[in-house]
């Protein structure tokens, strides 16, 4: 049974999603829970599709990304997949995505075969891996409501995972995820539909990257908009990790961002 907080919406693409009222947040796109698994995730991924392959599934929900996966690769020997609440796992095989995969995501519940289910907070479960997965799917609520999935501090712990040849999927694109991801030592790419961005890939192999990120919007990760989210303990609260962001964009002699664009603006 889903917690009394979590309500199942109807996406878009006719795909079920969930609404969680504690966060006023929804899981996945209301355009599509279905769509955007595959558009942001496993798409981008496909260019890793050459040989067995590791997937790593943090947050996983109610597992539409792993089963997009299932559905599009099959040379699959390992999926992980990360998820806080134990409800969610439960019940994820009942939102129907296609019945041979439903099967699957049941019976992995309840052997753990191909599919191993990870049930904690991510930041605890990260530090103990010790593999080295091929696609790396990131797919936590917003930094807005839940910046401890996006801490620089985590990012590191999770790039430790990705194979040198291997590729991370998120729909987030925003500055301070990308900056983490760039201290790293990952390529940055760009997730594209329609010549607009809808997410990010990264790797440490360059060649794994269709649309990297151009001179420009490197030069944005270097103003005050991509200070990270800083956790160094993989501890602290939300709110502890927002406040201490704000103090340290008070206090940062870093160059603005719109102080930057009119930099360059000027120079063209």
């Amino acid at each position: 049974m889903l917690d009394d907080n979590i309500e199942i919406i109807k996406t878009k693409d006719g795909s079920l999603g969930l609404y969680d009222k504690t966060l006023d947040e929804i899981f996945h796109s209301k355009y599509g829970a279905k769509t955007e698994a595959f558009e942001k995730f496993v798409q981008p991924a496909k260019i890793i599709d050459k040989r067995p392959l590791k997937i790593l599934d943090i947050c996983y929900g109610i597992g539409y990304n792993t089963k997009c996966a299932i559905e599009n690769f099959k040379n699959i020997t390992l999926i992980d997949c990360i998820e806080i609440n134990k409800n969610l796992i439960l019940e994820s095989y009942k939102f129907k995505y296609r019945d041979d995969i439903d099967k699957i995501i049941k019976s992995n519940i309840e052997r753990n075969d191909l599919i191993h289910f990870y049930i904690d907070d991510v930041r605890k479960i990260i530090k103990n891996l010790d593999k080295k997965y091929d696609i790396i799917f990131h797919d936590g609520f917003a930094p807005y409501k839940q910046s401890e999935l996006w801490s620089e501090e985590l990012i590191f712990y999770i790039s430790k995972l990705l194979d040198k040849n291997g590729l991370y999927c998120t729909y987030n694109h925003s500055k301070p995820v990308l900056k983490a991801l760039l201290n790293t030592g990952l390529f940055l790419g760009k997730t594209l539909k329609d010549n607009k961005i809808i997410g990010t890939c990264a790797s440490f192999n360059k060649e794994n990257i269709v649309n990297p990120l151009n001179n420009y919007e490197l030069g944005e990760l270097y103003t005050k908009s991509a200070i990270t989210y800083k956790d160094p303990f993989l501890n602290y609260t939300h709110q502890e990790i927002i406040e201490n962001r704000e103090k340290e964009l008070k206090n940062s002699n870093l160059i603005t961002l719109s102080h930057y664009k009119k930099f360059k603006l000027n120079q063209d």
